[in-house]
């Protein structure tokens, strides 16, 4: 495996857990999940960090989401 192919499998597990640790704030906050308030508070999240490497998580995070109707994974009802 190339360090490339390491650090493309490891971007995507922490834009996983990215999406992960936004859908717990929004339950948290008793707030509905959908793909518009996970976007949201994706955005704020990226506001918070000051690490440049993870914000760029956040917009892939963001970019994914908003794709999600696009990709064939056998999930139904995410609209």
């Amino acid at each position: 495996m190339t360090d490339r192919a390491y650090e493309s499998a490891s971007s995507e597990d922490e834009v996983c857990c990215i999406i992960g640790q936004a859908v717990i704030e929004l339950s948290d906050e008793h707030q509905p999940v959908n793909k518009s308030t996970l976007s949201l508070k994706l955005l704020a999240m990226a506001d918070r960090d000051r690490d440049d490497e993870r914000v760029l998580l956040y917009w892939i995070a963001r970019k994914a989401i908003s794709k999600l109707h696009q990709l064939n994974i056998g999930v139904q009802g995410w609209r």
